[in-house]
């Protein structure tokens, strides 16, 4: 699932592409992962300009002047920049195509991925986008702020920092990162840390975003449909040595979500 880095990056390639320029024609060609009517959503974009793109948590903002289109990746949506002559990828669903003769095509292997239209910017439609807690990036708290925050959430602190209500963006891969980064287990409640513990939590997540976008846009570049995740440290490396102590990784999978972590290291 893409989680905020990859969308951040997205968001900064379509903003130098294609801000500015106007959609010539728009291609519905797999209606399924629309949840607006076809009509609303041509009318609002075709023969438009596209405004400077947002991020807001997972959410991708593509907006118009009379309407926002959000798509909310899930599992398997991804974008594409093309031309027009280039090979349609295989589940091809949407496609803007732009004055030039350049492409932004939605493909999604499957359709698990949603495409919303906020008209006059209302996005009270748009299933927990107006329950978002703070963006882990954009609007990310102070330490008192965080430590507030925090309190106001119960279980295992996995859970919580993938709670899109405590924090948007965060997702399953990106809390196993933070959580080596701060040294802690994610099976740990988060009513057990000390001041400390919420500390290193609170620098790690800047830490890591930070350090994954900058990976990202170095390795990626403009194939925004590239996967970019070789960097990752503990996520998906289950029985690999710890990159710290190289103590065995371990991997188990609550709530039907793989987790990795090192039982040494984070205690």
């Amino acid at each position: 699932m893409p989680e905020l880095p990859d969308l951040e990056h997205i968001k900064d390639v379509l903003n130098r592409r294609l801000e500015g320029r106007r959609v010539e024609r728009v291609k519905i060609l797999r209606p399924l992962v629309l949840r607006c009517l076809q009509e609303q959503l041509i009318s609002t974009v075709e023969g438009n300009q596209l405004q400077s793109v947002r991020r807001r948590g997972k959410f991708l903002l593509l907006p118009f002047a009379d309407g926002t289109l959000t798509f909310h990746l899930m599992l398997s949506g991804r974008f594409q920049l093309a031309q027009r002559k280039d090979r349609l990828r295989s589940r091809t669903c949407l496609i803007l195509d732009f004055a030039g003769g350049q492409e932004l095509r939605y493909f999604d292997p499957k359709f698990m991925g949603r495409i919303y239209l906020a008209q006059q910017g209302d996005f009270s439609r748009i299933p927990q986008y107006l329950e978002l807690g703070p963006d882990a990036l954009d609007e990310y708290p102070s330490l008192e702020e965080f430590k507030s925050r925090l309190c106001h959430f119960r279980g295992m602190i996995k859970n919580v920092l993938t709670n899109q209500k405590f924090l948007a963006g965060i997702g399953n891969a990106y809390a196993d990162e933070v959580l080596f980064a701060a040294r802690l287990s994610p099976l740990r409640k988060r009513s057990n840390l000390s001041a400390g513990e919420v500390t290193s939590l609170h620098q790690a997540i800047s830490l890591v975003l930070a350090e994954a976008i900058r990976i990202i846009r170095e390795k990626i570049g403009e194939r925004i449909e590239a996967e970019g995740r070789a960097f990752f440290k503990v996520h998906r490396r289950g029985g690999s040595p710890c990159p710290v102590c190289g103590t065995p990784l371990t991997e188990v999978s609550p709530n039907r979500q793989i987790t990795t972590f090192c039982r040494n290291c984070q205690k």
